[in-house]
């Protein structure tokens, strides 16, 4: 139960926030949070992480969403089969960015990323939501294994 909530709310947060973004930032505007670690910004990637596949869009398109049937098989099957809430929690972290970002690219061609760590070794780099979701499953699966 707990796995639902959260893919419903990161989901439903990741795609509220970038709607945000794109009505009341332009790509020029770059907003320092309290503190100075997080930039916020507009951003486009046409393709993965960290622009992978942008040249071949209809591809990932196909890819991204082959690894969301995946997924959410693997999620379907361990709350059938009554796994750890940690693995359940971590599909569920997997599929909400993941399909926050599918939708972006179905929608507009590209996935409107909207902030930035102000860290020397990735302070050019735009993340979203989605984004630390994926990679916040990817931890919690692993830890169950």
């Amino acid at each position: 139960m707990i796995s639902i909530i959260v893919l419903a709310a990161v989901l439903s947060a990741d795609l509220i926030i970038k709607n945000y973004i794109e009505r009341h930032y332009t790509y020029r505007d770059a907003k320092r949070l309290p503190g100075g670690i997080v930039t916020v910004q507009k951003s486009s990637n046409s393709g993965a992480f960290l622009g992978i596949l942008k040249k071949h869009k209809k591809a990932l398109k196909i890819i991204t969403g082959i690894l969301i049937i995946i997924i959410l098989i693997a999620y379907a099957a361990a709350v059938i089969t009554k796994k750890s809430e940690v693995r359940k929690t971590g599909f569920a972290l997997i599929l909400a960015g993941a399909a926050s970002n599918e939708y972006d690219r179905i929608k507009k061609g590209s996935v409107t990323d909207y902030f930035s760590i102000n860290l020397p070794f990735i302070k050019h780099i735009v993340f979203n939501l989605g984004d630390f979701s994926i990679f916040a499953g990817i931890i919690a699966f692993l830890s169950d294994i």
